[in-house]
């Protein structure tokens, strides 16, 4: 626990008040000068690094509670996010009903939201990376403002002022979705990642799912649109609370300058270059700038991040859309009240997880044994079989859903159906993850970050089409395109375990 009171944002306050030490360790330098002693005070020079894998202010050395709490931290902020952009799904139908809203207008609450989050992450991902700021800053005030903006969105007078809220609340609230696998790469070694991201994912993927059950149970309850953002705000103070005390930096740059600005203190010279500065100030604009030109060269100029940001974006896509059709199906098919249509949402629940289950098997008692066999050569391919598997799931569930969805069949068997989807997202986003993770690990918020952008912006859009597809082609011919898309993204997969290893030895951005 020591660790987190030293190192989280309230410690770090607390310790520049009371001019304790910051760093416990901080003895064990290493410097170019003289790697094998202390850097000198005098020193203007110091190329200032961890002393070795020991170092114990590596937060892969870290004690497993203070990991366990990083995790906590990561799941929480990714959970409340994610459910904030499916929680507000319940309120659109009495938005409409009190500002007179189309349902296109009602709808954009949602799509702007997930727009919002595909931007946010281009600026609030080179800010997080800056060693001058560090992740906790970030997440600790991106999490207060996420709060303050879902009290501001429930006390709008008008929907504009409710659309232009969202987009805000989806823009300063983004980052744990593209920097959190980060984080958790930078506490965890390479025999402890694949479970943590596996957590990681699941957060994700049950926000989407249990969103719409709050939301529902939120505006039965209380009989207003401004249930969801209440109930949200609620949340998003109990996280904002928690990581401001027990969230750690996890940046090492940033761990490293606070050791350099320590050993500054110390000296008998305190106006001597900090080591690992620049002689000449920095400009956080432009450095912001920088990083985002870099994400983007990266998402367009990689073939592997490009092929797998254009299939995530499509699954995304689908993932949003489909969700737009449960209201018609089991709302006017089947005559469900909105309790009971949330609660269709369970099929999907159990799902994910099975899906979850059967991948920490996997791991377990297959991945992770190869892994540990000092005989066998692991590739980062290695890592798409769940992903093969799941995207097989995705049309199967598409195509029942489709054909199922009718008075003359019972609800259950569309329900059984949608339980097909939770491992098909799951396990392609967990090889996807993994697989670009060990593919660019000098690079990989900078992947992240690009991956979030592709699929949000798609998957924010395409939700604004439901209305249009169901009244056009009726639900079976809608869910079917759906599901033509999704059978064309199978082969993803199985190309990049066959391809996939010569395309990276053509990039200067792989491993």
């Amino acid at each position: 626990m020591n660790i987190l009171l030293r190192e989280g944002l309230f410690g770090r306050i607390l310790n520049c008040l009371s001019n304790d030490r910051i760093f416990p360790h901080s003895d064990a330098l290493t410097s170019k000068e003289d790697a094998a002693s202390h850097p000198s005070p005098d020193s203007t020079q110091m190329s200032l690094d961890f002393a070795g894998p020991d170092d114990l202010d590596m937060p892969r050395n870290w004690p497993t509670l203070t990991k366990a709490f990083v995790m906590a931290d990561i799941i929480l902020l990714n959970f409340s996010f994610y459910a904030a952009a499916a929680i507000f799904t319940p309120s659109i139908p009495l938005i409409e009903r009190d500002f007179g809203a189309t349902t296109s207008q009602g709808t954009l609450g949602l799509s702007l939201f997930v727009i919002a989050y595909g931007i946010g992450p281009l600026i609030l991902s080179p800010l997080s990376n800056l060693p001058s700021i560090g992740r906790t800053p970030v997440y600790v005030a991106g999490s207060l403002a996420f709060c303050l903006i879902n009290i501001g969105t429930a006390l709008a007078k008008n929907v504009s002022t409710v659309l232009v809220l969202r987009f805000i609340g989806g823009f300063v609230g983004s980052l744990p979705i593209s920097v959190g696998g980060a984080t958790l790469m930078e506490i965890y070694g390479p025999a402890e990642i694949p479970y943590a991201i596996a957590f990681y994912a699941v957060s994700g993927l049950c926000g989407p799912i249990l969103g719409p059950i709050f939301g529902t149970l939120a505006v039965t309850r209380w009989n207003t649109w401004t249930a969801t953002l209440w109930l949200l705000a609620g949340i998003t103070a109990f996280t904002t609370v928690f990581i401001f005390f027990f969230m750690p930096e996890t940046l090492p740059s940033n761990i490293l300058r606070r050791r350099a600005q320590r050993l500054r203190e110390q000296s008998d010279k305190p106006q001597a270059q900090l080591p690992l500065e620049s002689a000449a100030p920095r400009n956080i604009f432009v450095d912001i700038v920088h990083q985002t030109i870099d994400d983007f060269k990266l998402s367009c100029m990689d073939p592997v991040v490009l092929f797998v940001n254009i299939h995530t974006m499509l699954i995304y896509g689908i993932l949003y859309l489909w969700f737009e059709f449960f209201p018609f199906v089991f709302g006017e098919i089947y005559h469900f009240n909105a309790t009971q249509q949330a609660l269709a949402f369970f099929g999907i629940l159990t799902g994910a997880i099975l899906s979850v289950m059967a991948y920490l098997l996997w791991l377990y008692s297959i991945y992770q044994p190869r892994v540990a066999d000092p005989d066998v050569v692991v590739q980062p391919e290695d890592r798409l079989f769940p992903g093969q598997v799941g995207a097989v799931c995705i049309p199967v569930c598409l195509f029942i859903f489709a054909w199922t969805s009718r008075q003359s069949i019972h609800w259950i068997v569309p329900i059984v159906g949608t339980g097909f989807f939770a491992p098909g997202f799951y396990l392609t986003f967990q090889s996807i993850l993994n697989y670009l993770g060990e593919s660019y690990p000098r690079h990989v918020a900078s992947v992240f970050v690009s991956n979030t952008f592709f699929r949000s912006s798609f998957g924010g859009a395409l939700p604004l089409a439901a209305p249009r597809m169901l009244k056009s082609l009726g639900i079976g011919w809608a869910a079917s395109t759906l599901g033509f898309i999704s059978i064309a993204l199978v082969p993803l997969p199985f190309i990049l375990e066959r391809y996939g290893k010569r395309l990276r030895s053509q990039s200067k951005y792989a491993n």
